[in-house]
């Protein structure tokens, strides 16, 4: 299994989000995988007009043999001025011309060997995505910005529904632990990722249907029922970690439990091999303004995704006429 640092994560998205991209990698990747023999090899390669061909054949879900000289003739332009050109300064693939025949093969690259990137590209048009190709271009889309990729994972470490303003500050932290050196959290950038959020980035989230989002009220949340989590290359793509909280959850019952105090083991009690459980924060608190916030929303994610100590996570174990904790509320 092969995890791809986040700049390859981008390229990999930003590539696979052009269906004819997806396609064509995907017809070499099935005609021209590099031999068993020598895996980092390049494989001789396919001609761009068989490319073409079978490229237009994927669109329009025919036989190759059915596809028309035109049809395959426009999608060759496109190919060869847009997406092979696209690809080859990706390292993806290279070419090789003979007179006026190109030649495109597959290159060596840790990307085509990233178990996420190799499930898309088997199924290119996205027949097994629990939800239409279209959904599934929009969702690699979303993906692309690294900054979405952080809201979706400060999301994940929120219970219900977040003010806009603490998920900037939280989204300004994360990004600031990722910069070399130390670097401070004003006020202003928290503004401007605000901004941005609000003008771009969770409109699109939501256009993907990943989270829900109130722009009147100004909050959002993790869309949990959003058909990515279903899908089978998102356990070891980008969001692999915020499905695999999605999964709890769902085993769970839809709600994340937090201890109670009484049930929360002390320092002296905690085992060595296991993190340390911090009290999730209200609502209502103050979302983290510094580079730590990082490190404490990775100990809360422990916290919500694991049944306290002591106790099953399942709502069947409660004791017979005992109100919930929503009962003891509304009462």
């Amino acid at each position: 299994m092969t995890s791809l640092p986040s700049t390859e994560q981008t390229t990999a998205l930003d590539v696979l989000t052009e269906p004819r991209r997806r396609y064509l990698l995907a017809i070499l990747l099935e005609h021209e995988a590099p031999s068993e023999t020598d895996p980092q090899s390049a494989s001789e390669g396919v001609s761009i007009g068989a490319l073409a061909t079978a490229v237009a054949g994927l669109e329009q879900d025919a036989d190759v043999a059915v596809v028309t000289d035109e049809q395959s003739g426009r999608v060759r332009l496109t190919l060869v001025h847009a997406h092979v050109p696209r690809l080859v300064d990706a390292g993806l693939v290279a070419t090789y011309t003979d007179g006026n025949a190109m030649t495109v093969a597959l290159s060596a690259h840790p990307i085509l060997e990233a178990e996420w990137v190799r499930s898309i590209l088997t199924d290119p048009t996205g027949e097994a995505f629990p939800a239409d190709e279209a959904t599934l271009n929009r969702t690699l889309e979303a993906l692309r910005s690294p900054r979405r990729r952080t809201v979706c994972a400060a999301l994940a470490k929120r219970r219900g529904a977040v003010p806009v303003s603490d998920l900037a500050a939280t989204v300004a932290a994360r990004e600031a632990d990722d910069e070399p050196g130390p670097v401070a959290v004003t006020e202003s950038a928290c503004t401007a990722v605000e901004t941005s959020l609000v003008h771009e980035h969770l409109p699109a989230l939501s256009a993907a249907g990943l989270v829900e989002y109130d722009a009147a009220a100004r909050t959002v949340s993790l869309a949990l029922d959003a058909p990515l989590w279903q899908a089978d290359w998102v356990t070891e793509g980008p969001l692999a970690a915020v499905a695999e909280f999605v999964r709890r959850r769902a085993e769970q019952g839809g709600a994340a439990t937090v201890p109670h105090d009484s049930d929360r083991p002390t320092a002296d009690a905690t085992p060595a091999d296991e993190p340390t459980a911090e009290v999730a924060p209200t609502e209502t608190a103050p979302a983290p303004t510094t580079g730590s916030s990082a490190t404490t929303d990775d100990r809360l994610l422990w916290t919500l995704a694991r049944p306290p100590a002591g106790r099953s996570s399942s709502r069947s174990d409660r004791a017979p006429n005992t109100p919930s904790i929503t009962e003891r509320e509304e009462r």
